[in-house]
């Protein structure tokens, strides 16, 4: 009775997505076989892009692990039975603990991971760390850390799904898929910063003005190009050492949006200033006198002919 209620779950979960492959965005489906299943079972209603990303997950767990509890292994020795009746006592430990990796690397999708970059493992590579080692799940995070179970060839996993108890499909119905970190902006500038800003954004605007003039107009004066050069590189340095840094908060990815902007505001700005600055400097500087000179010319002579003369003259 207990195989023939998983089959037909399993069967109207089939069926469903299937009918409804065209409406559905498969990359956000928490688990590639059962899709989403677990969500409208307990709340009547599929998840959405607001969703709580850990309630999908620990909503899938929780409906997988009672999925597999219900199936009849009878066939399975005794030695299976045990070690699954364990795995899923593993799982049960997990899943209520809340603790599941982040999916830092594709922003547009859910993907699995099976160890992120903080060291959070994932439902599967737990169940392999702990009844194996944490350098088994290292070895196959290093080769398979975005793939799906199924899509996995591996010959470490292989052989501890045969010993597992589990199948490797079963071991994919637990595998869930972890929605993008979100990113939340902020906006914030400090007085001391904004101050600065204005004050060096002010004086670069009016050197590039008169940068400008002079370049249009000629000019050997070269005090307005060099505070030019000097105050846009100050600018460029200023808004290099403010630009924010992403921070990441328990998962979450936090952004300077409005610091982001004033810094790169700065960093153009300087760059302007000290590219008209050196181009005045360049264009108007005041010829050297040359040391060296010489000419050809003609003269009449007295008898009406006209002779060829050169002319040298080098200053010391």
């Amino acid at each position: 009775m207990k195989n023939l209620t998983i089959i037909f779950t399993l069967t109207v979960a089939t069926v469903f997505f299937g009918c409804n492959k065209s409406s559905v965005d498969k990359s956000q489906l928490v688990n590639p076989i059962l899709g989403d299943i677990s969500y409208e079972s307990k709340f009547g209603h599929k998840p959405d892009a607001k969703t709580n990303n850990e309630l999908r997950i620990k909503t899938h767990l929780e409906y997988v692990e009672n999925l597999l509890r219900n199936k009849d292994v009878s066939e399975l020795s005794t030695d299976l039975q045990t070690k699954r009746k364990q795995l899923l006592g593993l799982l049960h430990d997990y899943w209520t603990k809340g603790l599941f990796p982040k999916n830092y690397d594709y922003t547009n999708q859910r993907k699995p991971c099976f160890i992120d970059k903080d060291g959070t493992i994932c439902a599967v590579g737990y169940l392999v760390e702990q009844t194996t080692s944490r350098q088994a799940a290292n070895d196959i995070n290093s080769k398979h850390k975005y793939d799906e179970l199924l899509a996995i060839n591996n010959q470490t996993v292989d052989n501890w799904v045969l010993t597992s108890g589990l199948t490797k499909e079963e071991c994919a119905m637990i595998q869930p898929t972890y929605g993008p970190t979100p990113v939340n902006s902020y906006n914030y500038i400090s007085p001391a910063y904004g101050i600065s800003s204005s004050i060096i954004g002010g004086l670069n605007l009016s050197l590039n003005t008169v940068n400008g003039i002079q370049i249009g107009k000629g000019t050997t004066n070269k005090t307005v190009p060099i505070i030019g050069l000097i105050t846009g590189a100050g600018q460029i340095a200023l808004g290099s050492a403010s630009f924010p840094k992403d921070m990441n908060n328990w998962g979450t990815n936090y952004t300077n949006e409005s610091q982001k902007t004033l810094s790169m505001v700065n960093i153009g700005l300087g760059t302007t200033t000290m590219i008209l600055s050196a181009w005045n400097l360049i264009t108007n500087r005041k010829p050297k006198d040359k040391l060296t000179t010489w000419n050809i010319y003609g003269f009449p002579t007295q008898d009406n002919n006209t002779k060829v003369a050169f002319s040298f003259k080098r200053r010391f």
